[in-house]
């Protein structure tokens, strides 16, 4: 407890250096890029009403000439109305004029410049992708005459109709950008910056889009600010390293001891010798020591109750001679899954099993080889049988085993195949050589058993019947007492 107190106030002095500075330099980093982006926004529309202005006294000088240059370039149109007027965009079925009304001799003319020109010459001058958009609604009120030429090889998209466009790839920018927007991931970004367009009486014809890559602003941006907070953070880690090991070997030594008692109070003795100083400097140090030699008596004192308790559990639960469980161990865990069997209408079987004519080993060879036959068929029925059933020895030759999930015919399946394996294994105790076979009897549970016990019982029934009927065999229980035996 102690060293997460010391270690979190370090931390929150840590956070409270480095997070408002990461937040400062962000900020800081966040307006120089806004700064950029109106830079780059200023510069295009600096760039374009130069060039637009330009065209005009162009247009201007054109005006003065006795006779007009035939070009796709320029356009010219006699028109009825007033010549006073602003400059303005005049929309043709090719492409979209930008220029002003003059008054030649007597007459009246609208003298523009092709605007996709002009674009052109922004596109190679600025590096800017470029894009005109007429309002759908504008196109439409157009005369038909007129709007069945200009529409031809045109795009419709959402409210928009494309005229033409720099590249393919310009399409994919938003078109509704209400002045200019930033568009794109991570550091690929780009500018989209809107220049509306108005006919000769105001109305609004559309726009033109200009996108420029600003990618490197983005760039320059993480940069920097990934630069400054790697700085911040490494002088503030150097704060925090310089004050923690200031703290460290002391808050340490103490939280070393506390492990040192909460292992005494929960019985973790694991490398505890270890701990032990050879040279003790001060006062902690002689209590850490005096820990250490109270922990080590009280884990051998511990070491020798376990092992006589592990003494006392092998003989209260487990057979000595074959090492197999005993008849109360069988009891208590058998009794436990008996009654997840009722409760969940599991399958479960027994086998309960008797080795043939086992006085007569014992009678014969001695109690000897009778000790290492039962010895032997115990291994043999571990190996036989799965490590979730329970095999159990009941006393003398009877030996059960308790088979969970397994329904009558699974465990005939069992027996037959313990009853063949002890069959083709006989027994060699010196110079003596017996072969001897076991009886089985095997036993379902039913609805409506109350208790382990009647499954043992009718096991034992199914046994007999094996034992009457010749032995070296198996025997399952039949319900009918008066129904034939099955083998």
């Amino acid at each position: 407890m102690l060293k997460r107190r010391v270690l979190l106030r370090i931390i929150a002095s840590f956070l409270i250096t480095f997070l408002p500075t990461v937040v400062f330099l962000f900020f800081i980093s966040q307006r120089i890029s806004q700064h950029s982006l109106t830079k780059e926004r200023d510069f295009l529309y600096n760039n374009l009403n130069s060039l637009l202005e330009h065209k005009l006294k162009d247009l201007d000088l054109a005006g003065t000439l006795p006779k007009l240059s035939e070009s796709v370039y320029y356009i010219a149109f006699k028109i009825d109305g007033n010549c006073t007027d602003g400059p303005y965009y005049w929309l043709t079925t090719d492409s979209i004029y930008y220029g002003k009304n003059t008054s030649i001799g007597d007459e009246c003319w609208f003298l523009g410049v092709n605007l996709v020109e002009l674009l052109e010459v922004i596109r190679k001058f600025n590096r800017a992708e470029w894009v005109i958009l007429y309002n759908r609604y504008y196109i439409e009120e157009l005369p038909k005459e007129f709007l069945d030429g200009f529409v031809k090889g045109k795009v419709f998209k959402d409210n928009y109709v494309i005229a033409s466009m720099s590249k393919q790839d310009v399409l994919d920018v938003p078109f509704d950008t209400r002045g200019y927007t930033v568009y794109g991931k991570l550091w690929k970004k780009n500018l989209v910056v809107e220049l509306p367009l108005s006919d000769g009486k105001g109305f609004p014809i559309g726009k033109v889009l200009f996108i420029k890559d600003v990618s490197q602003i983005y760039i320059n941006f993480y940069v920097f600010t990934g630069i400054l907070s790697v700085y911040s953070f490494v002088l503030s880690l150097l704060s925090f390293l310089l004050l923690y090991s200031f703290s460290e070997n002391l808050v340490n030594r103490i939280v070393e001891l506390q492990k040192l008692s909460s292992g005494i109070k929960e019985g973790n003795f694991s490398g505890i010798e270890l701990l032990k100083i050879d040279k003790p400097k001060d006062e902690l140090d002689h209590l850490r020591n005096n820990l250490v030699d109270t922990t080590l008596t009280i884990c051998r004192l511990l070491s020798e109750l376990e092992e006589k308790n592990r003494e006392l559990q092998e003989l209260a639960y487990y057979d000595p001679l074959t090492g197999l469980p005993n008849r109360r161990f069988f009891f208590e865990h058998a009794s436990l899954i008996f009654e997840e069997v009722k409760r969940y209408e599991k399958s479960l079987s027994l086998l309960v099993m008797d080795i043939d004519h086992f006085k007569k080993v014992n009678d014969t060879y001695g109690h000897d080889v009778g000790d290492f036959v039962l010895k032997t068929f115990a291994c043999l029925l571990r190996s036989t049988v799965r490590k979730s059933d329970i095999c159990a020895r009941f006393g003398g030759e009877e030996f059960v085993v308790l088979l969970p999930n397994t329904n009558l015919e699974g465990a005939k399946v069992v027996a037959e195949r313990i009853r063949a394996t002890v069959a083709k294994n006989p027994v060699e105790h010196g110079s003596i050589v017996i072969v001897f076979t076991v009886s089985i009897g095997v036993s379902q549970y039913r609805k409506g058993m109350q208790s382990i016990d009647e499954l043992i019982k009718e096991a034992d029934i199914a046994l007999y019947r094996a034992k009457r009927g010749g032995r070296n065999r198996v025997e399952v229980f039949i319900p009918d007492e008066t129904a034939k035996a099955q083998t």
